[in-house]
């Protein structure tokens, strides 16, 4: 499908089985995976204040990190110039402060009752204050505590004062290529809240730009592939380029692409399945990162796109436009 604004042609009259189907469909967010974990701790550990986190949480007992896909790394294009690895060296002195936004937007048009279509629109937005602090004797792992979320939803805002001060973590492969998470909400936080940060969170490290291990120059690219599983089984292919690099700080352009593994739609809380007809999704952006910290420190990588699902033979299709939007900002 070239173009990923969908226009929905005049559906045939479905049956009504296909119409419910639809119609519940229509109403759930399916930019997110089908099951969420939830907390992923029963005991959560307590928020840490030093320059860089005593211990890793990676170790408690009762963990149960939220795996994220890997990213395979090919470099492209080596770059010109004396080439250099690009190589974490997270700075221990002090703590990162960086702020994560996610937003999540999506229109389905679904068929109704006598032959009109409906229309559903439903926005998941969360804007996160996270300090994070590498472990002081292991850079691979990063602990963070969040301040208090903000969101455009004005049912879920009176949520998140109580998730604030929440600890997590980040467990990272070579390249800040992140291989899971924690995250330890905590007790008086309602699911609401615990759901919201948890979708924003993976969301975020599913989008992740990770660095090749091996040297490159300027104007280097490299191509990171991962396969997302969730409603629909997606292969994501981030290619990147190195724009610029002054001392620690890298600024890289971000281009994505995806497509489906396969033409198996899983319908979330349901054994049900449709067949993806159409689909595309693209997005650009720019992501800067310093060496010397473990989260992105600047940037915006923004993907829209739409899916067309279909059921049985002669059924009218339900159609859906997707815009997710993810940024890394410095107070």
């Amino acid at each position: 499908m070239s173009d990923p604004h969908v226009n929905a042609p005049a559906p045939s009259r479905p049956t009504t089985s296909r119409r419910r189907t639809a119609a519940a469909l229509a109403v759930f967010p399916l930019g997110v995976a089908v099951a969420l974990t939830g907390c992923s701790s029963d005991d959560a550990p307590a928020a840490d204040t030093g320059p860089c986190a005593a211990a890793s949480s990676v170790d408690r007992g009762g963990v149960r990190p939220i795996p994220v896909a890997a990213a395979d790394v090919t470099v492209l294009d080596p770059g010109t110039g004396t080439p250099t690895v690009l190589t974490p060296r997270p700075d221990t002195t002090r703590a990162q402060t960086v702020t994560l936004t996610t937003d999540s937007l999506e229109a389905s048009i679904a068929p109704g009752s006598d032959n009109q279509q409906q229309v559903q629109k439903t926005q998941q937005n969360l804007t996160t204050p996270i300090t994070a602090r590498v472990v002081c004797d292991d850079p691979t792992n990063v602990e963070f505590t969040i301040g208090t979320p903000t969101t455009a939803d004005t049912e879920l805002t009176p949520e998140l004062a109580a998730i604030a001060g929440s600890p997590g973590g980040v467990t990272f492969r070579p390249g800040l290529n992140p291989q899971s998470l924690r995250l330890f909400p905590n007790d008086a936080s309602s699911s609401p809240a615990r759901s919201a940060l948890e979708q924003s969170f993976s969301g975020a490290f599913d989008h992740a730009v990770p660095l090749p291990t091996q040297p490159v120059g300027d104007g280097a690219t490299w191509q990171a592939v991962r396969t997302i599983v969730s409603a629909a089984t997606i292969r994501r292919t981030t290619t990147v380029t190195l724009q610029s690099r002054v001392g620690s700080v890298v600024t890289l352009k971000v281009d994505v692409d995806e497509t489906p593994v396969d033409s198996v739609f899983r319908i979330p809380g349901s054994s049900q399945t449709l067949s993806i007809e159409r689909y595309s999704m693209a997005g650009t952006g720019e992501i800067t990162v310093d060496l010397t910290s473990m989260l992105p420190t600047g940037g915006t990588i923004v993907t829209k796109g739409a899916r067309e699902l279909v059921g049985d033979p002669g059924s009218a299709p339900l159609l859906q436009q997707n815009e997710y939007t993810v940024t890394w900002a410095t107070p």
